[in-house]
């Protein structure tokens, strides 16, 4: 059987850095620290729709099951972000305001991924610049868990109707946790 991949973490990221000796937060950590938060939920977000993309493919494809289960993970982490919610959000009986909400996400991801610095270079040399910066940051942030929410919301649905408990689920994370431990162990 195929590995099922969890991405929660008991310690997730603070949504607010630490402020430096920075009166208004627009140190230079801070800026890159907003930037991480961000771009860390737009992996969220992304590695969800993976999850969706095969959850849907097992329903669709249980009969058959056994043969599929090679490893569909591997298979679509293999797309780009935008290949992956345009597959996901092409299959029938779709939410129109999901499909907005993705097509956003895709759009801000790529623009992080591909033009945020650039574009924000004159930005980032002065404390206003960098306010500007961390208020957009946070605002994409908070997009990305919007739309993971609401895909983890369909994604409970989905993994019920496979059998897939959420007691499953714990005991992967957990698996996932102590080898984990186990290898922070190894490097003491």
């Amino acid at each position: 059987m195929s590995q099922l991949y969890v991405v929660r973490f008991n310690n997730e990221p603070e949504i607010e850095p630490p402020a430096e000796d920075d009166d208004d937060g627009t140190d230079v950590k801070t800026t890159f620290a907003h930037f991480g938060l961000a771009f860390y939920q737009a992996c969220v977000l992304e590695h969800q729709v993976v999850n969706m993309l095969v959850l849907s493919q097992l329903i669709e494809a249980e009969a058959d099951a056994r043969q599929f289960l090679k490893d569909p993970w591997e298979e679509h982490f293999k797309d780009t972000l935008g290949r992956l919610v345009r597959r996901y959000t092409e299959r029938p009986g779709g939410d129109q305001q999901l499909t907005n909400d993705l097509t956003e996400a895709v759009k801000l991801r790529n623009h992080l991924a591909h033009s945020f610095w650039r574009e924000r270079a004159e930005d980032f040399c002065s404390d206003a610049g960098r306010a500007d910066m961390i208020a957009f940051l946070e605002q994409a942030r908070d997009l990305f868990i919007k739309v993971d929410e609401q895909l983890t919301e369909l994604d409970t649905a989905q993994m019920e109707r496979l059998g897939l408990t959420q007691e499953l689920i714990d005991r992967q994370f957990q698996a996932m946790r102590q080898r984990a431990e186990a290898r922070d162990q190894q490097q003491l």
